[in-house]
């Protein structure tokens, strides 16, 4: 049987969990898929379960390498992939029970890409219960230009084609390998901050054909202290690199799209949220209170963020976002410091 599915799984420091995700892939074993692992540095006992799983089950293929990040993982892994889909899996989640059967079956080859749905989960196992197969819709031409948008767009009247749970995501959905092939699509190593949204936002542009199964394939093991939360001194250089590679883009793939470059502009604005957010007003920053409040003045100062305060407004966001970027524009660092305490103690 041809492989007709390469799961690409970058591995970190995962031994509490990594078996339950493993087991959720290699339970479907029906000689139709591969699974690639790289790990990534590792200090704990990650590639010993690695390399057990890899003895036992010839499907398994292992990288090792020294600690790069995700992206360097899975760049590292799609030269490896010989399957016909590509699916991005991370190291503490778990795959739908029927992933690989409804793949084969419901994926159309000549879409560029299959977007399915997720669902969160915190306990040792997700209900999978009911959990099948309740339609398709094929996606082209206008539905294609509005994917594009949606990538990047956090309106709140906004309404995605695909939540933008997903939308953005490498994982619930499947990549055809020779499209990411023939445009050369690969994460870059440089952004380590919305990785993925700026890799979508690239594959978008080239994609002309799409399809959305309505079909739980991902369950997305949920906490709070998960890296979207935790405290980030480096938060502002990695915003500027995710930022140039926005700008990188857009200039390229999408330079006479007026609706693109006006969400850029918020999206700037957003990217300014996440910086104050997990910077200078987070609970677990340990510098004192006079110098985060000049690290939030310096932010400010930069160019793309003075001239995204100037130019767009801090009403279009979910109603907590508008709220910080309004109090971010009038400088109240007090008032933003206090709903730091708040936000974090509530969670």
């Amino acid at each position: 049987m041809n492989c007709t599915i390469s799961f690409v799984m970058p591995v970190y420091n995962a031994e509490a969990v990594l078996s339950a995700t493993l087991d959720s892939i290699v339970a479907q074993d029906d000689g139709s898929f591969e699974i690639i692992c790289v790990d990534d540095g590792s200090t704990d006992g990650s590639g010993d379960i690695l390399h057990r799983y890899a003895s036992e089950h010839p499907f398994i293929h292992v990288i090792s390498q020294n600690n790069q990040g995700i992206t360097a993982a899975r760049n590292a892994a799609l030269p490896h992939a010989v399957g016909t889909w590509i699916c991005f899996i991370d190291n503490d989640d778990i795959l739908a029970a029927q992933a690989v059967r409804t793949i084969r079956e419901y994926a159309d080859e000549s879409c560029d890409i299959v977007y399915f749905d997720y669902e969160r989960f915190s306990d040792d196992a997700p209900d999978q219960a009911g959990n099948e197969v309740k339609g398709s819709e094929v996606l082209h031409a206008n539905d294609i230009v509005k994917l594009q948008s949606d990538c990047i767009n956090r309106f709140r009247d906004n309404h995605p084609l695909i939540p933008h749970s997903v939308l953005p995501t490498p994982w619930a959905k499947v990549y055809r390998r020779e499209f990411l092939q023939q445009y050369g699509l690969t994460f870059r190593n440089e952004v380590t901050h919305e990785e993925d949204v700026v890799f979508n936002f690239e594959v978008l542009a080239h994609v002309r054909k799409a399809m959305r199964i309505a079909y739980t394939l991902y369950y997305y093991r949920w906490s709070v202290k998960s890296e979207s939360h935790r405290y980030r001194p480096q938060i502002s250089e990695n915003v500027e690199h995710t930022l140039n590679a926005y700008e990188d883009i857009i200039g390229r793939l999408y330079p006479d799209r007026k609706d693109i470059a006006e969400l850029y502009q918020y999206r700037v604005l957003w990217e300014l949220l996440y910086c104050v957010y997990l910077g200078p007003m987070h609970i677990h920053n340990p510098r004192s209170y006079r110098q985060r409040r000049a690290d939030f003045q310096e932010l400010l100062r930069r160019e793309r963020f003075k001239s995204a305060l100037r130019n767009v407004s801090t009403f279009r966001f979910e109603p907590l976002q508008s709220v910080l970027s309004t109090l971010i524009k009038m400088r109240q660092f007090w008032l933003l410091n206090i709903i730091g305490k708040v936000v974090y103690n509530i969670r």
